[in-house]
């Protein structure tokens, strides 16, 4: 719910407005499998729709994120860090416990 969360928080700096449904406190309150997968999708795809919609010159423009200079571009760019961090540590963690990720070989 974190990653869906901050997907939904960051995009909304580069235009597009959080959904109306998702409230903070989600990241704490939805604990299901299913609702936690439907919630990291929705944001997947938001953020994939907004990408593919941007120009080269709306990846330009000059935006303010917590109070810092930034570009569109350089926000969508944060978007990948971010999700791309969370994923190493999710490998890591099922490294530690012993299971095997559905992608590697048996």
């Amino acid at each position: 719910m974190h990653i869906a969360y901050a997907n939904f928080l960051l995009l909304s700096f580069t235009g597009p407005k959080m959904p109306e449904d998702f409230k903070r406190e989600l990241q704490t309150t939805v604990t299901s499998k299913a609702e936690v997968i439907n919630w990291l999708k929705r944001s997947l795809e938001a953020v994939k729709t907004a990408h593919q919609a941007e120009t080269p010159k709306d990846a330009e423009r000059k935006v303010q994120v917590f109070g810092r200079d930034a570009t569109v571009d350089g926000v969508f760019l944060r978007i990948i860090v971010h999700d791309n961090e969370h994923m190493g540590q999710l490998i890591g963690y099922t490294r530690m416990t012993g299971v095997v990720p559905p992608w590697a070989d048996k």
